[in-house]
């Protein structure tokens, strides 16, 4: 409907402008580019999370998810955030995973610059690279697998996040239970609208020990950080900083737990809100 409303707008402007036009008038400039400007209070660089990976009952690996420093991208200021999965020495013999995730988030308006995928789970493997342009409203998707190079450049929103960053973007939305927030996002060369349910509220019992959080529910369309196309659960803490302390990728049989064993905070960086209780004392 917004299209349509953008549509007829254009062609009224295009009518009442056409005389001038027709008499020789210069075109107007297009306007520039003006960044978005999305606050955050949630997350810091120097923020740590480490998790313990289950399946089932069975001790599986662990993860960890880092937000490694502040770098620059094309000139811009970005988050350099980190995930990396690993399967332990039992879990090799079946299924080895060994799977690093970066992302270049931009500082001030909270949208990926540039992803880099490196994947071996099982006998597959690959790696890719998508660089983001806000500006010009595309993006440069390359593909390695198979001593093959892939090589997309296509169209994209302009505030578009990877499979990485959209979970760091989501800590800084409001999360109001009963409602959904939808993100724009991209995954190889698709993009789509991720929608992400805010369920209830719940108390999750983890490694790190008890927490009153929001459970999410987010519906997936692309190559997520778990390959597996079955149901994602997230339950972030539902104070201030929206630690996520669980993730539940339910697969066709069974489920993959990611439980959150140790926390440290960015440093310094994120301020104290009034009437927020921090993950550390969030227990009952």
């Amino acid at each position: 409907m917004a299209e349509r409303g953008a549509a007829v707008l254009a062609a009224l402007l295009f009518l009442g402008l056409g005389t001038a036009a027709a008499e020789g008038a210069p075109a107007a400039a297009p306007a520039p580019f003006v960044w978005r400007q999305k606050p955050n209070t949630v997350f810091a660089v120097g923020e740590s999370i480490v998790y313990a990976i289950k399946y089932g009952i069975v001790p599986a690996g662990t993860a960890r998810l880092d937000v490694r420093a502040e770098e620059k991208i094309n000139g811009r200021s970005a988050y350099r955030l980190e995930c990396v999965a690993r399967s332990n020495a039992a879990m090799d013999a079946v299924f080895k995973v060994r799977d690093r995730n970066e992302s270049w988030l931009d500082r001030e308006s909270l949208c990926s610059l540039r992803f880099r995928q490196d994947m071996r789970e099982g006998l597959f493997k690959r790696k890719v690279e998508t660089a983001y342009d806000p500006v010009t409203g595309r993006f440069l998707y390359r593909k390695w697998r198979k001593g093959k190079e892939f090589v997309y450049d296509g169209p994209s929103p302009t505030y578009t996040q990877d499979v990485l960053s959209s979970l760091y973007y989501l800590r800084t939305c409001d999360l109001i239970v009963g409602e959904s927030v939808l993100v724009d996002a991209n995954s190889g060369s698709n993009n789509w609208t991720l929608r992400v349910h805010v369920i209830a509220r719940e108390t999750v019992e983890v490694p790190a020990g008890r927490f009153v959080c929001l459970k999410l529910e987010p519906v997936l369309a692309g190559d997520g950080l778990f390959r597996s196309k079955g149901r994602l659960e997230v339950w972030v803490t539902a104070d201030a900083r929206r630690v996520p302390v669980l993730l539940r990728s339910r697969v066709t049989v069974g489920a993959f737990d990611a439980e959150m064993a140790e926390y440290t905070p960015g440093g310094g960086e994120v301020p104290t809100v009034a009437g927020a209780t921090s993950v550390q004392t969030l227990r009952p």
